[in-house]
């Protein structure tokens, strides 16, 4: 199983307690926090960061722009789209930050000068690595899964209106048969190879390895 790198795209579809959010944190925890910051735009209150603490992850208000390194957790609510799409702006001209979104259906759509859409395109080039979640890949924007490197899938909500939007994702694997809890589907873009995988550790181990990888870095962040 490859991970993904610096220049990557990772998207996790999942429903409600299917263990989508800990599988995306478990890849956020094998980023380099040594080489650039990672930002969390966070649209429900997540318990994960709340646990998670700060320091590591220090809060980021919408708008403002991270230190060169380190972890922030940047709080959005609803009516904030236009706030939110020129900070997506503001990331595309500067490059060099990590994005984690743990709902990017909430991400502005239907708009002009869409700045997260030009983040999927030209992300690599501009070293904007991304890992975006979500639960109803019927209300994403396409580009969310087809500019993806990796996709990690624990389950299909609708089967009727988001399996027309997963089916082709994951190759010619047939990935509407139930998992276990916890359990998901990989697919490497590249290799064009889909695993079933068993369950990430568990969230109290996510956070240990998110607190050993960020803390050593902290002092340069600012």
């Amino acid at each position: 199983m490859r991970l993904p790198g610096a220049e990557d795209r990772t998207v996790v579809i999942g429903p409600t307690g299917s263990g989508k959010t800990v599988g995306a944190a478990w890849i956020l925890s094998k980023q380099r926090f040594d080489k650039r910051p990672w930002v969390a735009i966070d649209f429900k209150e997540e318990i994960l960061w709340d646990e998670l603490g700060s320091p590591p992850m220090r809060k980021l208000k919408l708008g403002d722009m991270p230190g060169k390194l380190g972890l922030y957790r940047m709080e959005v609510m609803p009516g904030q789209e236009d706030e939110l799409n020129d900070w997506f702006w503001k990331v595309w001209k500067r490059g060099d930050i990590g994005l984690f979104a743990d709902e990017v259906s909430l991400f502005p759509k239907h708009i002009p000068r869409n700045g997260f859409r030009a983040i999927l395109r030209q992300g690599r080039s501009k070293h904007i690595p991304v890992i975006a979640c979500t639960q109803r890949p019927v209300d994403c924007d396409r580009e969310v899964f087809t500019e993806s490197q990796y996709r990690m899938l624990y389950g299909i909500e609708d089967m009727a209106r988001d399996y027309p939007v997963i089916k082709g994702l994951f190759g010619r694997a047939d990935v509407r048969e139930p998992l276990p809890p916890h359990h998901f589907y990989w697919y490497d873009a590249k290799l064009r190879e889909v695993e079933r995988l068993r369950p990430v550790p568990k969230p109290a181990s996510v956070i240990v390895s998110l607190r050993d990888v960020v803390p050593r870095q902290w002092s340069l962040a600012g």
